[in-house]
């Protein structure tokens, strides 16, 4: 079978991986000039910036571990030991680890009664059926309920834990007001918080799709090659793409859900392009604050979250030579500054590269001018999965023409690990299905003859 996969983030690698393993032709058409999506590294003055993703999270990332380890390269992931402070609107800070859910339980900041209510109200979850698995968009609508994070984690946490463990560290994987997230993704996380551990490849995030590619020999990759159509052909499909017309049986379609709608628009029922299309996604940004010197070479915090501040635009500040050595060169630092999407509305990229270095020195300490500032912004950043999103996305898969699947992270929320399961469970959903059927001419096998 010919397979085209439209789209070379994580989603469109695994796919093309995973479809090479069975011995299928793939043919992957990628807009940008390099494959990782919004896990790409860019390269500027000796630092190897990451453009989205940050880190792997252990055992929650069950399918990405695997593929690693099929591939050999999982030895090769640099653990992330992420102490972290916590730091209160007063100024305050706290020590805690990012990867061990319940040492927040140790702030201060709550009572022998608000420790009691946390740990019931995780202890509770751990006892219930729930999502087991974080990433798979039709498990964790099974457990949608069509309640916010928000009043969810109020009512089962209290205040204290919602502001000082679910928005701190909600508001850093996903940046957006907790009453827009559904509960699924949380529940699953705190049902297995024992699971998480954090590391990174060595030349970051991005190497995971420049292994994959290494995986799939064989496979041709076009770079700056975006799809241009899909049209039925007698035998299969015809994918245009940079121009040219290529001849497949097949097709993954792992570009974002308002691409993948234009391009099957005419081919699928306009309700599945619809859901595609209103398909929520928060604005996104992040800065790069790049120091040839390092300010604070004895630091011992990795990342620094602000909790119990409502007017905070950003929610998180990380070091960058600790949560990935090659990100920097010799002796040098960068603080990658991650921002709330709401306050993004009215700010300019000058103004959210001014913010970042004034959140960097708030999170570390005094620090000269930096040697360069790297904005990543993006309108369409991360989907946002809120109360009713998984099974809508879900249902749209059921939707498809026999020989087109679906990827990407949007059908169980953003991840790695979601769009590698995604990719993943499109190729194999190919296989199941077959390529698509030859359309039987005019008069023949009618009955007629």
């Amino acid at each position: 079978m010919k397979t085209a996969v439209i789209g070379a983030g994580p989603a469109g690698c695994t796919a093309a991986y995973t479809l090479r393993r069975q011995g299928h032709e793939v043919e992957v058409f990628e807009a940008a000039d390099r494959v990782g999506g919004r896990t790409s590294q860019l390269m500027r003055e000796g630092f190897n910036l990451g453009s989205g993703a940050l880190f792997l999270m252990g055992g929650i990332y069950p399918r990405t571990n695997a593929i690693l380890k099929e591939l050999g390269h999982y030895e090769e992931l640099v653990p992330w030991d992420a102490q972290t402070h916590v730091i209160d609107a007063d100024g305050r800070r706290y020590v805690v680890k990012f990867d061990q859910v319940m040492s927040f339980l140790k702030l201060p900041v709550f009572s022998v009664k608000d420790k009691a209510r946390i740990a019931a109200g995780v202890a509770r979850q751990l006892l219930s059926r729930g999502p087991k698995r974080c990433f798979d968009g039709a498990e964790l609508a099974r457990y949608d309920r069509g309640e916010t994070l928000e009043t969810w984690s109020r009512r089962v946490l209290g205040d204290k834990g919602h502001d000082y463990i679910t928005v701190p560290y909600m508001g850093f994987l996903y940046a957006v007001p907790m009453s827009w997230l559904s509960t699924s993704l949380y529940q699953a996380i705190l049902q297995q918080f024992y699971k998480l551990s954090l590391s990174v490849p060595p030349r970051g995030i991005g190497q995971i799709c420049d292994w994959l590619v290494e995986g799939s020999p064989g496979a041709r990759v076009h770079l700056s090659t975006p799809a241009e159509a899909i049209t039925r052909t007698p035998s299969g499909y015809a994918v245009t793409a940079g121009g040219e017309t290529y001849e497949v049986d097949a097709i993954v379609v792992a570009c974002e859900p308002g691409v993948a709608a234009d391009l099957l628009a005419g081919l699928v029922p306009e309700e599945a392009t619809t859901k595609l299309r209103v398909c929520r996604y928060s604005e996104y940004a992040h800065a790069q604050v790049c120091w040839e010197q390092n300010p604070w070479p004895g630091s011992k915090i990795s990342v620094a979250l602000p909790a119990n501040m409502p007017d905070a635009v950003w929610g998180a500040a990380v070091l960058q030579s600790h949560r990935h050595p090659g990100a920097v060169p010799p002796g040098g630092e960068a603080v990658g500054v991650y921002f709330y999407t709401p306050p993004l509305a009215g700010m300019t990229d000058e103004e959210i590269g001014r913010a970042a270095v004034d959140a960097a020195r708030l999170a570390y300490g005094d620090a000269p001018e930096p040697s360069f500032v790297h904005v990543f912004h993006y309108r369409r950043g991360l989907s946002i999965a809120g109360p009713g999103h998984y099974a809508t996305l879900n249902s749209v898969h059921l939707e498809m023409p026999p020989g087109i699947t679906l990827a990407g992270d949007y059908f169980a929320h953003a991840g790695v690990e979601a769009a590698i399961f995604s990719g993943e469970l499109a190729a194999q959903r190919l296989r199941a299905a077959g390529p698509a059927p030859v359309a039987t001419p005019a008069g023949v096998g009618d009955g007629l003859g």
